[in-house]
């Protein structure tokens, strides 16, 4: 195969020292090298990852010797844990090259370099990628919370059960977005003030990437990553689907979970994501005005092809029969369909909670509240677990 066939989706990163850099780029051969990203950096020296950018496949140099050197290769798999890494070193041996693949190294060539052997060696491990990429990449769940009507407290719930997900033993992984984009509250309720928002990930366009993702998201105490709605206003029809299509597939490449917190109004985007969720969360209150709503769009997702089987209903603020006119009976024949939990009323613990910007646990442990979202949370990962089999 030659150089010039050699199409890279995107660039080969290439790092080492100065002099090795420099005689690669005057060698025989080296044309078809012409685009790739060189950065000199010695073999004990960081790794400067702003400046792998798009990088698909990257190049570095080690030195065994130096316990820095070889600590790049596990903290680079961490940062960019999907794109491939190919090792460069002097006086190779099977041992250790055995060593290095089990560290999650693609390949290994020698120093100096040769760019025949770099371009046999980038077109053996793309080749394996891209059949690896096609048959093993895993999406994490996609969990949408959506309302009948706004004002429901679907976000109280949504963040309650990204991070019931993401606290505990389980320690998973979790992302939830502040699809609300216009009037979002998600970094509010949970205390946080995001320097970046989702307004960052969608103007990157194709230029987004795993590292600008993790730069945007904010950590939250329970575990879980927010990315936050934009801080002004913008128009609603301003989101472009595909751009924040790449985004969430991105995410859902990076965490185990990944919780959307949809606006009140239907668009052509939030449909569209909630065509491939793998849970939909439907929010409805004890009241006529939110079921028959919640109808509506039951029969707008019927009408779309959405699998029903996927649409959970959950009952927000439920009051005892003595206390309500419509009772969970009601609602599931208002609804057609079964109510899969109900969420108590605890307006004073959600009120302390929402004004300190913290969660309910964080005010009364044993509310009703969350010992009722606990069990929502188990609810909905049995259900997409059980969808994905």
């Amino acid at each position: 195969m030659k150089g010039a066939e050699l199409q890279l989706s995107a660039p080969l990163s290439v790092i080492a020292s100065p002099e090795h850099i420099e005689a690669l780029r005057s060698s025989s051969g080296a044309e078809w090298l012409a685009d790739a990203n060189y950065i000199p950096v010695g073999p004990g020296e960081a790794i400067p990852e702003h400046q792998l950018g798009q990088s698909g496949i990257v190049l570095f140099e080690v030195d065994p010797a130096i316990p820095a050197s070889m600590d790049r290769i596990r903290h680079l798999h961490r940062s960019r844990p999907g794109m491939p890494q190919i090792v460069a070193m002097r006086d190779v041996d099977l041992k250790l090259v055995r060593t290095l693949v089990r560290e999650g190294v693609a390949d290994v060539v020698e120093l100096p370099f040769s760019a025949e052997e770099i371009l046999q060696t980038v077109v053996a491990v793309l080749e394996t990628h891209r059949e690896a990429t096609v048959s093993e990449v895993r999406l994490a769940p996609l969990i949408a919370v959506t309302r009948a009507l706004g004002g429901s407290g679907a976000t109280t719930i949504a963040s309650h059960l990204a991070a019931d997900r993401a606290g505990g033993e389980r320690r998973a992984r979790v992302c939830i977005f502040d699809l609300d984009i216009q009037f979002g509250r998600l970094a509010e309720v949970l205390g946080l003030t995001p320097r970046r928002t989702l307004s960052d990930l969608l103007d990157a366009g194709k230029r987004m990437d795993a590292s600008l993702l993790h730069t945007v998201a904010q950590s939250h105490p329970s575990g879980l990553d927010l990315i936050a709605a934009p801080a002004e206003i913008i128009p609603i029809e301003a989101v472009r689907a595909e751009d924040l299509a790449r985004v969430i597939d991105l995410a859902r490449q990076e965490y185990d979970y990944v919780v959307l917190d949809l606006p009140a109004s239907l668009t052509n985007w939030s449909l569209g994501i909630l065509a491939g969720a793998s849970s939909i969360i439907m929010v409805v209150e004890q009241s006529l005005a939110s079921l028959r709503q919640a109808r509506r769009r039951l029969d707008l997702f019927r009408n779309l092809g959405l699998d029903h089987r996927l649409v959970s209903i959950v009952v927000n603020r439920t009051e005892k029969k003595l206390f309500s006119s419509i009772n969970m009976g009601d609602v599931e024949e208002a609804l057609g369909r079964p109510v899969l939990a109900g969420i108590s009323s605890d307006h004073t613990t959600l009120s302390s909670a929402q004004d300190q910007g913290v969660l309910a646990g964080s005010v009364r442990r044993k509310s009703p509240f969350v010992s009722d979202m606990e069990k929502l949370s188990e609810l909905v990962a049995a259900a997409v677990a059980e969808s994905a089999r």
